[in-house]
């Protein structure tokens, strides 16, 4: 039987909290400005870390902590987004929060354990992190620890509501962790010791700051007299541990399957190609993640909507949920990611220099790889929240046949029948399996939740091509008035500058660019002019 508070105490609490949640217009401001504030930030890390390291440490320090960070999400197997879910629709029970310290506890554990069994016995060490020094492991393996636990204390705050002051503690800890980096650049001590320092402390006080967002925010509101409290009776954990078993235990093959792929798929990198190429594809995907920092913003706090919508057995808010936003979060990540694709030059001169220069086509590639992220984390988290989890193991297991098939025949030398792409064969990897699976995603969805498939599809297609064209025609227009050349920064900002004016435009005359109606503009504009007025 799953621990509750009695009915009355229920409903007094739920309110007492619902009470101080902020809407999800006023939530996603502040993730989106948050997000806003941390793209100079993310732009000046990742324009420092490659010109510090160079291509082959980039490439080793990207392949360890990726590493474990895959092995950190595997022992996750979907406990974390059953917290998430669960602490949305109980959002007084603290008790689920003292359980997950448990888990996170065991999921620490295994990974340092991990990590030092591979730096001890170099015979395994050496297979499994081929041409990479063993010392980083420990390191990796710590990093990749924070970053996981970072992002499962902030989903729990999105899942409280308490999203606007987390979002302030991780603005203000990025800007002076981005500041201390830059101090060890100017002062030429940024190394790869000195890098994780910094990356301890920055993922260190942002996780304390999380916490205690999470301890403040609900004080009042817990069960058990208002405070969170840690300890937990012998009922409640079993109750707890068969909760999350079961929602957990059909994820563990998806887990398991997603884990080796991945993992996979980066190890026939680095052994058929070595750390030159894996730093070429890091920086690829570090540009792509910069892409989708805008639309990253709002789906915690879709993914938190759908599971409410579900536990009120409301599948038609889920679907207008999916359609509704679905389409203005594909043209966001879109409009960055085709200005991206067709500037790649210019952008891999500000973030890698020429040493990178031969990153150029794995960046246009994987400029495209946030298109579909939003919609693949909205169509999953459907799964999720229905309990449907067979379906996305099945999937998996589906990807993971097609994928590695496609990643040994781009990435293998000619002499064992692949084409040897290099970083180049990885990305367009990356991107061709994430279209076919999120479109499974979405069309399995649809066939229990009363979202359109078809629209969905359609509108990817023509308004990529539209953004295409724009950010073609800025760029010609750029270079025909003698502004700079490919790489130049000047006019990679006046192409910018144009390029926005030209979307903006096609937003405001055409609405459905968006996934706006005619009759959902005017409403727009009515609350808009409402509002003016009511100020004045």
């Amino acid at each position: 039987m799953r621990p509750c508070l009695r009915e009355d105490e229920k409903v007094v609490t739920v309110q007492a909290m619902q009470g101080k949640t902020p809407t999800l217009a006023r939530r996603y401001l502040f993730k989106l400005l948050a997000n806003i504030a941390s793209v100079p930030v993310y732009l000046i890390m990742e324009a420092i870390l490659p010109r510090a390291l160079g291509p082959r440490l980039y490439g080793e320090y990207s392949f360890a902590t990726n590493l474990f960070y895959q092995l950190s999400g595997f022992l996750d197997m979907g406990t974390s987004t059953c917290l998430y879910n669960s602490l949305s629709r109980r959002q007084t029970e603290g008790s689920l929060i003292a359980f997950y310290m448990r888990v996170s506890a065991l999921v620490f554990g295994i990974t340092m354990a991990v990590a030092l069994f591979l730096f001890s016995c170099p015979t395994v060490g050496n297979a499994l992190m081929p041409d990479v020094p063993l010392w980083l492991t420990p390191f990796a393996a710590l990093w990749a620890f924070l970053t996981w636990w970072g992002r499962v204390l902030r989903s729990m705050n999105d899942a409280i509501g308490a999203t606007v002051p987390s979002e302030i503690v991780r603005s203000t800890i990025s800007l002076a962790a981005v500041g201390f980096l830059v101090l060890l650049f100017v002062c030429d001590v940024l190394n790869i010791a000195t890098l994780f320092v910094q990356q301890y402390l920055m993922l260190g006080l942002t996780a304390l700051g999380y916490w205690l967002v999470t301890v403040r925010c609900g004080r009042g509101s817990w069960e058990n007299g208002g405070n969170l409290v840690l300890s937990l009776s012998r009922e409640r954990r079993r109750a707890y541990t068969k909760e999350f078993f079961d929602y957990s235990n059909p994820l563990f093959v998806q887990a398991l399957l997603a884990f080796l792929m991945i993992a996979c798929e980066r190890w026939l990198l680095q052994f058929f190609n070595g750390s030159t190429e894996q730093g070429f594809f890091a920086l690829s995907q570090k540009v792509g993640m910069a892409c989708f920092l805008f639309v990253s913003a709002m789906t915690p706090l879709l993914m938190r909507e759908l599971s409410i919508a579900w536990g009120k057995k409301d599948v038609v808010a889920m679907g207008r949920l999916v359609d509704r936003f679905a389409p203005l979060l594909y043209v966001v990540a879109a409009y960055f990611s085709c200005f991206t694709l067709v500037e790649a030059a210019a952008v891999v001169e500000l973030f890698g220099g020429a040493e990178f220069a031969a990153a150029v086509l794995p960046v246009q590639i994987m400029a495209l790889y946030p298109l579909h992220q939003a919609y693949g984390q909205l169509a999953s988290s459907i799964f999720h929240a229905t309990g449907k989890t067979k379906i996305l193991r099945n999937i998996q297991m589906c990807e993971c046949v097609y994928g590695l098939s496609t990643a040994w025949i781009l990435l293998a030398p000619s002499t064992l029948y692949g084409l040897g792409l290099g970083a180049t064969g990885l990305a367009l990897k990356t991107v061709l399996v994430q279209i076919v699976t999120v479109n499974l995603y979405l069309f399995l969805a649809s066939r229990f939740v009363p979202l359109s498939f078809a629209k969905n599809v359609f509108h990817q297609i023509w308004s990529l091509v539209v953004l295409l064209g724009l950010a073609l025609v800025s760029r010609k227009l750029t270079m025909a008035l003698g502004i700079g050349d490919l790489q130049s920064f000047v006019r990679f900002l006046v192409s910018g500058v144009l390029y926005t004016g030209l979307v903006a435009g096609l937003a405001l005359v055409f609405p459905a660019f968006l996934g706006f109606t005619k009759q959902e503009v005017y409403e727009l504009k009515r609350r808009f002019l409402r509002r003016g007025a009511r100020k004045g």
